[in-house]
């Protein structure tokens, strides 16, 4: 596309040929947006926002011009106009009001919503889903007649948990996992499901083209991404929490993408709670040693227990009774110690 390749003239020229107003708000508002995140003409910015406003007002479809003002809104946002951000889903919300269908009413407000996610108003976002939500739900019409909104919903749901970090995406999916869920659409449930899974693997460095990568089986493109866009600890971090993906999706691969993340990862300060992040990812990657080592410098000795006492569960679950004791013995809290020594017998009885 030409946006993508920085040809904002050109671009610019094609979308004032293009007949589909709404198409034409959304392309305006990603040549403005393109033209903020990369250093382009930004004295185009405030021109290129009041044409697509312009189009905007003169839809005489509700529908459309709610959807279209969301469009500018979250543009707004993305580029730092908050005011006029905000003034803009006002409007949205406003006018989707006058939309009569409670079902079409339902589905422009949660594309209201998806685009507060987008623009980076992720709670306001999920209110703005549970309205629409319960006005379909709430809507005196057949049964069907919801399921079809309701999903529509779903779908909105996870496309927003798509253009999300990790930390806030999760709530998106978790949502949409439960809609489809309890309607029964199996697939697109287990589509979600494995989504959730990954941003929580993968949550400190979860950005939305990692994840992308990662789901489509691309982890050296990944773990390239990571390198470009983090250093220091938090760039180790990410490579263990790819290390741990690669390992929950069966590729071997991972335990070199340990080994080079520490040769790499040089003489990085380490806060506690890294320490205690780093402890349980390489007990998960059954890197025991090295959790050992870190877990030992846990200060907060209750944390340091528990991540003992992991360290100890998985050395048992390899037979290694004798060296999972020798751990246990090194939990300082006596009460986590007496659960640690309690599983490890039930462990060893029953193997």
């Amino acid at each position: 596309m030409l946006i993508q390749r920085g040809y904002y003239e050109e671009a610019f020229s094609e979308i004032e040929g293009i007949e589909d107003p709404l198409e034409r708000v959304e392309l305006l508002t990603d040549l403005a947006v393109t033209i903020h995140a990369k250093g382009g003409p930004v004295e185009w910015i405030p021109t290129i926002m009041e044409d697509a406003m312009y189009i905007a007002k003169k839809l005489k479809d509700a529908a459309q011009r709610a959807t279209a003002y969301a469009i500018i809104a979250s543009a707004l946002g993305i580029i730092g106009y908050e005011e006029d951000a905000m003034d803009f889903f006002g409007r949205a919300l406003d006018t989707a009001d006058d939309i009569d269908d409670p079902i079409e009413r339902g589905i422009v407000l949660s594309t209201i919503a998806y685009h507060l996610a987008v623009g980076g108003y992720s709670e306001s976002a999920l209110d703005v889903f549970n309205a629409a939500f319960d006005i379909i739900i709430g809507a005196e019409m057949s049964y069907t007649h919801k399921v079809d909104g309701i999903i529509q919903i779903g779908e909105l749901m996870e496309k927003a948990g798509d253009r999300l970090p990790a930390g806030k995406a999760l709530n998106f999916y978790r949502m949409a996992f439960d809609i489809f869920d309890k309607l029964h659409v199996n697939q697109r449930a287990a589509v979600v499901e494995k989504k959730i899974e990954l941003a929580e693997t993968v949550y400190d460095v979860g950005l939305p083209e990692i994840r992308e990568s990662l789901l489509e089986g691309r982890y050296h493109y990944a773990l390239a991404l990571i390198e470009k866009k983090y250093t220091g600890t938090a760039r180790l971090i990410g490579e263990l929490e790819v290390a741990l993906w690669m390992k929950r999706t069966n590729n071997i691969e991972y335990l070199e993408v340990v080994d080079k993340a520490f040769e790499r990862c040089g003489n990085p300060v380490f806060t506690e709670a890294n320490v205690q992040k780093i402890a349980r990812l390489l007990t998960e990657l059954g890197s025991l040693n090295r959790a050992l080592e870190f877990a030992r410098e846990i200060k907060d000795p209750r944390k340091r227990g528990e991540a003992l006492k992991a360290i100890a569960v998985e050395l048992a679950r390899r037979r290694e009774f004798d060296e999972a004791k020798k751990v246990i013995e090194g939990i300082p809290d006596p009460e986590i110690k007496a659960e640690a020594l309690t599983e490890l017998a039930t462990m060893e009885e029953s193997m």
